[in-house]
């Protein structure tokens, strides 16, 4: 088959643009999201790509696969244009599916097949389950999840399309962002806390090249990260380049001395990770400590982690209190919901995402589209 690919920002305009170049007869082999680039290492828009094909005649689809007529291989235009307009159109996948020669494998084929299986299952669902199922694909779990289908009943009814706009003005209600904590007026004290390799030190030195080289601001990191193996080699390395000053603390004393002693504007603390359910009390000793200094404590969790390992994490780290979460690894999955528990849950605002390890570029301030285009990205 001559494959190709067309583009839209939904669904709706890349299949327009499939038909007015390859007619109402043309054969869907894929669809994906794709998440682009914006200027400056922003997370830009997302938007389909579909791999489509001009219909095969008889001859042809004989020639190409014996025995497998194209309607076997390929869902056409007119079908999948159908299941749009009832409202069950296939969720894109994130995987890229070129159209090579093993990409039109049996396996993607059967795929494709048990993607428009289950959503025509969809459609005989009570109306609470339908709402349950879209929450659960976007990682929502529990007693948050029944708080956010709660009244979602006459939304259902009208479509898929309907109660993910819905379900998306509900979780807006529920979440709170807050931004410029390195811009703020004031000498403060911003402290990263969470489970081991979810991004604290990738995450701070983000900040501190932030405050540094686009604010002008003077900045002071100091690592109680002594456990780490090459952790302190790390941050003297981003010292250098970035052009800020370091210190090491191993207790409350240490830090104290660091902290009254000296003027800097931002003063960032690293911490060591420790396994979810271990209690971190070095932080809050030296916390208590502080003199006309605010502080920040961020608790920093990856997106992909489950909803019940994210409510478990906030409880761990209780003291000192947890003051906004950062949410990384943005690029590594599309379920965002389980760790938007540990916000929504406890009244946490929301103050940065990350979606990579560039050092500044791949940190953002929290805004409420951003989250909620995270959260659901086939309402973007």
């Amino acid at each position: 088959m001559n494959y190709q690919t067309f583009r839209g920002a939904d669904v709706q305009e890349a299949l327009f643009n499939v038909r007015q170049a390859l007619g109402t007869d043309a054969l869907i082999e894929s669809t994906r999201h794709v998440q682009s680039s914006g200027a400056g290492g922003s997370l830009g828009r997302p938007f389909v790509e579909i791999i489509a094909a001009p219909s095969l005649d008889g001859e042809q689809a004989r020639s190409a696969t014996p025995g497998a007529p194209a309607a076997q291989r390929s869902r056409s235009l007119v079908a999948v244009e159908r299941a749009i307009t009832r409202g069950l159109a296939p969720r894109a996948s994130k995987s890229p599916a070129p159209p090579s020669a093993l990409d039109e494998s049996a396996v993607g084929r059967e795929l494709m097949q048990l993607r428009l299986m289950l959503d025509e299952l969809g459609r005989g669902r009570p109306i609470k389950d339908r709402t349950r199922a879209m929450l659960a694909a976007a990682g929502f779990e529990g007693a948050l999840a029944r708080t956010l289908s709660a009244g979602s009943g006459r939304v259902a009814k009208l479509g898929s399309r309907e109660l993910g706009r819905w379900l998306r003005e509900r979780v807006r209600e529920k979440v709170s962002c807050r931004s410029g904590l390195i811009e703020a007026p004031g000498r403060r004290l911003i402290a990263c806390v969470g489970p081991t390799g979810v991004g604290k030190t990738t995450t701070l030195a983000k900040l501190a090249a932030r405050a540094v080289l686009q604010l002008g601001r003077s900045v002071r990191v100091v690592s109680l990260d002594t456990f780490r193996v090459g952790a302190v080699e790390q941050w003297r390395r981003y010292a250098e380049l970035i052009g800020f000053s370091f210190d090491v603390a191993n207790n409350p004393g240490t830090f104290h001395r660091v902290a009254h002693n000296h003027t800097e504007d931002i003063l960032f603390v690293d911490t060591a990770g420790r396994a979810i359910g271990e209690q971190h009390s070095t932080l809050a000793g030296c916390v208590a400590g502080l003199r006309d200094m605010s502080h920040e404590v961020l608790l920093v969790l990856p997106a992909w982690l489950r909803a019940r390992d994210a409510e478990r994490v906030v409880s761990t780290y209780s003291d000192p209190k947890i003051t906004g979460v950062v949410i990384t690894k943005l690029d590594e999955t599309d379920q965002v919901g389980g760790v938007m528990h540990a916000s929504i849950g406890n009244d946490l605002p929301v103050a940065y995402l990350c979606n990579g390890a560039r050092v500044p570029e791949d940190i953002h301030d929290a805004a409420m589209d951003q989250v909620l285009d995270a959260i659901f990205p086939e309402q973007a």
